[in-house]
C-alpha cells in the first residue's frame, strides 16, 4: 500500500514536471517559428499569444516587434531543436539555439553564432511570459 502511494506521487510529480516543461517548450517553439517567419505579423501574434495580459497592456508593441525583428535579421533561421539547456525550472527557461544550417552535434560553434534565449514564466499562469524574452549572442554572456 505504501509503495503504491509513493508510486502515485512520483508519477504525479513527473507528469506535472513534464506538463510544465511542455508549456515552456510550446512558447519557445512559437518564438522560433515567429523568428523564422521574421514578419511583423508573426512577432505581433507571438507577443499577443504568449505575454501575460497585464504585461501586454503595458508594453510598446512596436518596440518589442522591432527588437525581435532585429534578432531575426542578425541570427537568421533557427533550428527548432534546442542546442543546449542551461536552466529549467517552473518559472524560468534558458536555452541556446543555433542557426538552421548548423549541426546539433557540433560543440565548436562560434559563441557569436549561438542565440541565448531567456524566458521568465508567470507562476499563476505558466503558459504566459512575465516579461519579454531575453535574447542575445552567447559571446556577450561569456564576456560578463
Amino acid at each position: 500500500m505504501k509503495n503504491t502511494f509513493l508510486t502515485i506521487i512520483a508519477i504525479a510529480f513527473v507528469t506535472l514536471s513534464y506538463s510544465q516543461s511542455n508549456k515552456q517548450l510550446t512558447i519557445l517553439n512559437k518564438y522560433i517559428i515567429a523568428n523564422n517567419l521574421g514578419t511583423t505579423e508573426a512577432f505581433g501574434q507571438f507577443i499577443k499569444e504568449t505575454y501575460n495580459p497585464q504585461l501586454f497592456k503595458k508594453i510598446n508593441l512596436k518596440s518589442h516587434i522591432d527588437f525581435y525583428s532585429m534578432i531575426s535579421k542578425d541570427f537568421g533561421q533557427l533550428k527548432l531543436e534546442v542546442y543546449k539547456k542551461t536552466e529549467e525550472n517552473p518559472s524560468r527557461l534558458v536555452v541556446h539555439l543555433i542557426k538552421e544550417n548548423e549541426n546539433l552535434f557540433n560543440k565548436n560553434i562560434v559563441p557569436a553564432e549561438v542565440l541565448v534565449v531567456e524566458m521568465d514564466f508567470n507562476k499563476n499562469k505558466p503558459s504566459s511570459l512575465n516579461k519579454g524574452i531575453g535574447l542575445g549572442a552567447l559571446i556577450c554572456e561569456l564576456k560578463k
